[in-house]
């Protein structure tokens, strides 16, 4: 997953993106923030820069396929 979670930005090495696989394969990242703050999309453009909601998951997490 290293590979798809660079291309990301922020969302790929944050404590509240979900991967959610979808029909054909594909892959989306979802915000769970976005599940108790409109501030934050449920879907957000990737690749996301700057977010006031960002932190880094732990190392454990992040490799986690």
């Amino acid at each position: 997953m290293g590979e798809r979670r660079v291309s990301t930005g922020l969302c790929g090495e944050c404590i509240h993106a979900k991967v959610t696989p979808a029909a054909g394969g594909s892959e989306f990242l979802r915000c769970l923030l976005a599940l108790a703050d409109r501030r934050f999309v449920k879907y957000p453009r990737l690749p996301v820069f700057s977010c006031v909601g960002f932190q880094p998951a732990p190392e454990s997490v992040r490799d986690t396929p």
